[in-house]
């Protein structure tokens, strides 16, 4: 194989708080990136809610929200060109079509204007992704509150893909933390026969390790945010992704 000259500069929101957890999302990032291909990551500030916090509905998007135009996507972009990344990613899901299509674009521009690289999004690459496979109905599963899942079908809806069961298991923060075997569950009981695919949706979640075993059971593809995210930064950065056991996806 010849050998690559590019870098991946990813960019998340640290949401997770113990390096541990971190460590864990990013050894996860990597999982769907081809061997060589390094990675170069910086993470960007998220206010933490008080445990016994009173929230009223809608909150969780209001964090969304806050977490895609406080600026430190950017910052932490610009702070990572000294180590020379080719392409950028944008590893959150939330932040990235809690706006719609149009803030999700703004993102990416946002990006692209301060480093002069390009840039997608973990919503962004779900899309493609989804595109790629044929894929027009889908059954959801993810970490978020019932605000956010409903956001999440507003984007898919905007990008011409219809969620037609989906299954959020209602994590306010610290999406990292849900163990591999609840969002593996969480995915089995939210596919549908109508659903053409089971969509995991949120970068916290640790998926690599089950997603082709979870695909043989279901009989039907499996897209999460990291894999997807992984195999269009790939494609970007003019790599063909070819990875066993992490989903058709990558046979694609």
């Amino acid at each position: 194989m010849a050998q690559v000259h590019q870098t991946l500069g990813a960019i998340y929101p640290d949401d997770m708080w113990l390096d541990h957890d971190i460590n864990r999302m990013l050894d996860e990032i990597r999982k769907y990136l081809p061997e060589e291909v390094p990675m170069v990551s910086a993470r960007t500030h998220v206010p933490m809610f008080a445990e016994d916090a009173e929230l009223e509905e809608g909150s969780s998007v209001e964090l969304g929200i806050w977490l895609a135009e406080n600026g430190d996507i950017e910052a932490a972009a610009k702070r990572l060109m000294r180590l020379k990344p080719s392409v950028f990613a944008y590893y959150c899901t939330t932040a990235s079509f809690v706006q719609g299509v149009a803030g999700d674009e703004a993102l990416k521009k946002r990006v692209e204007e301060a480093t002069g690289l390009p840039c997608t999004t973990a919503s962004s690459a779900i899309v493609e992704a989804l595109h790629c496979l044929g894929v027009r109905r889908v059954a959801t599963a993810s970490p978020y509150m019932e605000d956010v899942n409903r956001a999440l079908i507003g984007f898919l809806a905007e990008c011409d893909i219809e969620v037609v069961n989906s299954n959020p298991l209602h994590y306010l923060q610290d999406h990292g933390i849900v163990p591999p075997e609840t969002i593996r569950e969480a995915a089995l009981r939210s596919d549908v026969p109508e659903a053409d695919a089971v969509l995991i949706s949120c970068t916290g979640q640790k998926t690599a390790d089950f997603i082709g075993d979870l695909e043989e059971e279901i009989g039907k593809p499996v897209v999460t945010s990291n894999q997807a995210t992984g195999w269009q930064a790939s494609k970007m950065m003019g790599v063909e992704p070819r990875l066993p056991g992490r989903g058709v996806l990558f046979e694609n």
